[in-house]
């Protein structure tokens, strides 16, 4: 990486993050064209459409927490990969602590917003109950169950510090 031309640097940590924030839109697309199919039910005609502004309402929010885990996430492993090739396995090890911390930290700010903030947002998009009630709902279960991406990459920086650990102790023999 370091005698690498900066485009091609560019391009191979951005395509990963491009790719990730399609399937992204990917998903939301298809859950979009799922969710217009719902049948109306008693009381609520136009169950489908209200559903996929539902959706709609909740699409920036889930952007932005896959924007945060993927950024951090390259940015650690780019970080990772730098201090490993310069032989600093302690800085590599303290970087994914701190990237474990990051992760914790950007999880907890998401969390706080599916109690406190969902809701103020909601009412600055729409002032349809139905709507409101449906977005709510899908966003907090977006938010606040977030922690499943969290412990994932949690796991992924746990597995890289204890092969540094490992490799370091190797070393002092």
């Amino acid at each position: 990486m370091g005698t690498d031309k900066v485009s091609s640097v560019l391009l191979k940590m951005g395509i990963p993050v491009i790719l990730s924030m399609v399937l992204q839109a990917m998903y939301n697309i298809v859950d979009s064209m799922f969710v217009a199919r719902m049948p109306d039910t008693p009381g609520t005609p136009h169950t489908g459409e209200l559903a996929v502004n539902a959706l709609t309402l909740s699409f920036p929010i889930q952007m932005l927490i896959i924007a945060f885990g993927i950024g951090t996430g390259v940015g650690m492993g780019a970080m990772l990969s730098r201090l490993l090739g310069s032989g600093d396995r302690k800085g590599a090890s303290r970087t994914a602590g701190n990237g474990i911390f990051l992760a914790i930290v950007i999880y907890l700010v998401f969390l706080i917003f599916a109690f406190v903030g969902i809701r103020p947002y909601l009412l600055t998009q729409s002032k349809d109950k139905v709507v409101l009630g449906m977005a709510q709902d899908y966003l907090f279960i977006c938010t606040a169950l977030g922690m499943f991406s969290l412990l994932f990459s949690a796991i992924l920086l746990l597995k890289r510090i204890y092969r540094l650990k490992v490799e370091s102790m190797k070393d002092w023999k």
